[in-house]
């Protein structure tokens, strides 16, 4: 069960986003996000205990989406409750939104599909219309 008093610290929301930006992204996967957020967390840091972690480990992998996502905006809000959830989330997902909307950038403009050029699609003919 989870003490309201004790599982709030006085940790700035400015280093919830610096460790969140710094530590946790890295182009590995979200196994490797929940390795680095427990040693960040947990053991460098011990902001949260480690029976706290397992738990938001355990809810995450409860609900549709991606763990690791869930259990960093977790790991926020346990240290600055709505405002820390809210910078946590936004430093962990913003910067992979950004690295693929310019990637997809970079390859639509080179590589553009004719239908995102405005123009009509033909549709492929079938073996039996071609005979």
């Amino acid at each position: 069960m989870i003490d309201e008093r004790a599982s709030v610290q006085r940790v700035s929301l400015v280093t919830i986003a610096r460790s969140g930006h710094e530590s946790l992204h890295r182009i590995r996967g979200p196994p490797t996000h929940i390795t680095l957020l427990r040693r960040l967390c947990v053991e460098q840091r011990q902001w949260i205990e480690e029976r706290d972690f397992e738990d938001g480990i355990a809810a995450a992998n409860l609900l549709p989406g991606p763990a690791s996502t869930q259990l960093a905006i977790y790991c926020a809000w346990r240290l600055r409750r709505t405002a820390g959830a809210l910078v946590g989330g936004v430093c962990f997902i913003v910067p992979g939104l950004v690295l693929i909307l310019a990637l997809s950038v970079l390859f639509l403009d080179r590589h553009a599909p004719s239908w995102a050029l405005g123009q009509r699609l033909v549709p492929a003919r079938s073996s039996r219309q071609s005979r």
